[in-house]
């Protein structure tokens, strides 16, 4: 039969009507939850004043109770279980009566990957695409320049001579007009033949490397120096058709020039020389 409630700290066994499994309790220890309590085996609750027993002549083994999680910092210490031959276990505050549920701490986990936005994405877009259009931009103006480069570097010519091989291109000498010059110019009729005019010129190259031979342009005007006609004269036309041009014009050095025209018909009284590079 049920024992009367009784206040104090006298031990008292209570039984689980589930499975049968003695706990050793105090009356203080009951009052704070009221009496009832939950079976740590089964996990049926139970009122444990109803469920008291006379306790045993014999000490039975006993383990101490792990406290509650959910048991409130005023509640007196865990009750002192009493293992049963049948099966010890342990008392717990049912769910009902818990004041507060111990919360899991979450582990973290591996980061999963940032989602790359549509702005940054074309903005990379954008990067690589600006990127790409410079490199363009260097190599059209390392072309360009490729004579200069290969003069100043030697050691790049046959990279060049391999590109413009690939390409039908060639590595032309540079190409400095202000460092040529003409030193002097005259233009008079042939003593031999009165129709033909004779144009005779020194230019100069005053760099220190060879450069390509200049074009020249000769423009022949009136006694009110207004043009009559205008030709240009290419390497080839004052050089001669088997002068060699691969060479250029040798670093500071003097060519003389020589060039025979028809113009008799323009009764030209002057004319206008100078060299440029196309």
């Amino acid at each position: 039969m049920p024992l009367r409630r009784e206040t104090g700290g006298v031990p008292m066994i209570t039984r689980c009507p589930g499975c049968g499994t003695a706990f050793r309790v105090t009356p203080d220890q009951l009052a704070a939850r009221e009496g009832k309590v939950r079976c740590g085996r089964c996990a049926a609750v139970f009122d444990a004043w109803e469920r008291m027993q006379e306790p045993p002549e014999e000490p039975l083994p006993e383990e101490r109770l792990e406290p509650d999680a959910a048991a409130s910092a005023a509640a007196p210490p865990p009750p002192e279980t009493v293992e049963a031959p049948d099966a010890p276990e342990e008392l717990r505050a049912p769910p009902a009566f818990e004041e507060a549920a111990e919360e899991e701490v979450a582990q973290p986990g591996p980061a999963a990957p940032a989602p790359v936005s549509r702005p940054a994405r074309r903005g990379r877009i954008w990067l690589a695409g600006s990127l790409l259009l410079v490199l363009v931009l260097l190599a059209q103006v390392t072309m360009q320049l490729r004579g200069d480069i290969a003069l100043l570097f030697p050691e790049t010519a046959p990279l060049f001579r391999g590109i413009c091989m690939a390409l039908g291109c060639e590595v032309p000498l540079p190409r400095h007009a202000d460092l040529i010059g003409i030193e002097s110019s005259d233009l008079q009729a042939d003593p031999s033949n009165p129709s033909v005019m004779v144009l005779t010129a020194t230019l100069r190259n005053r760099a220190m490397f060879p450069q390509s031979h200049p074009e020249l342009e000769l423009t022949l005007t009136d006694s009110q120096d207004q043009p009559l006609a205008r030709r240009v004269l290419a390497p080839r036309d004052y050089l001669g058709q088997g002068a060699s041009l691969e060479t250029g014009f040798p670093a500071n050095s003097e060519l003389a020039v020589k060039v025979f025209l028809e113009a008799s018909s323009l009764k030209a009284t002057g004319y206008r020389l100078y060299l440029f590079y196309p």
